[in-house]
């Protein structure tokens, strides 16, 4: 077969199979909603020309609030854990989790916390930052223990003692880089939720798995760039530059 006829010949192959869909692709202005920046899930929008596309995009924060509405305080409280507690009877219509009195809930608007475990099962995640808050500034200096296993029955724990910096002017919030995985076996343990107490929680993603990517071609994980959530800070002490770094 002669390089032209064999040129017409694909072509009138090609244009066929589009015809009739059989590529099994769907038409191109279609694919807008597999554009990260459609949702603006990056956190950064459209890039600037000036701006590498190959940039990992900044983390944004998974938020959680735990709230204790009792008058006692209650110990070995698990947050996570969705293989365990994603069916447990406490949940509400609306998705909120209680349990012994403590509830559970989503802190973004249109996310709630059954949604989020479900998501933790099937997209699981690293986190690179910790971000705690809390009014109670005893709260927050809770000791935290990640428990994981895996379906071999191996097991793994992990101490987390969160500390405010010797610089850092507030109590009632701290941040720590304690790279940790999350996925459906893992949970947080809180030693202590005091008393008429509600604890905030960030997870800032140092990367994640989403296996929806690789039907577009890419990598199924997603890697993201630090959040710039801490800053750095300078003291003058007796005339020289000491310059500290939270994290």
């Amino acid at each position: 077969m002669s390089n032209i006829r064999k040129y017409l010949s694909e072509a009138q192959r090609a244009a066929h199979n589009e015809w009739l869909g059989a590529d099994g692709f769907i038409d191109g202005d279609l694919y807008f909603t597999e554009d990260p920046t459609f949702f603006d899930a990056d956190g950064n929008g459209a890039a600037p020309a000036s701006v590498p596309t190959t940039a990992a995009p900044q983390s944004q924060p998974y938020i959680i609030t735990v709230s204790n509405a009792s008058a006692g305080s209650v110990s070995n409280f698990d947050v996570l854990g969705a293989f365990q507690y994603m069916n447990n009877s406490g949940f509400t219509s609306g998705g909120d989790l209680t349990i012994s009195s403590v509830t559970i809930s989503s802190a973004i608007s249109n996310v709630n916390y059954r949604e989020f475990l479900y998501q933790s099962m099937m997209q699981p995640f690293s986190v690179g930052l910790t971000y705690i808050q809390s009014s109670n500034s005893s709260q927050v200096l809770e000791t935290l223990t990640l428990n994981t296993r895996d379906s071999n029955g191996n097991q793994a724990l992990k101490t987390l003692s969160p500390a405010i910096d010797p610089y850092q002017q507030q109590s009632t919030v701290i941040a720590f880089n304690q790279p940790y995985r999350i996925d459906g076996f893992t949970k947080l343990t809180i030693r202590t939720m005091f008393a008429a107490t509600t604890l905030t929680l960030r997870f800032y993603p140092a990367d994640n798995i989403n296996l929806s990517r690789g039907l577009a071609g890419r990598a199924v994980s997603q890697q993201y760039a630090n959040p710039r959530l801490v800053k750095s800070s300078v003291a003058v002490v007796g005339g020289e530059t000491l310059r500290s770094r939270l994290g």
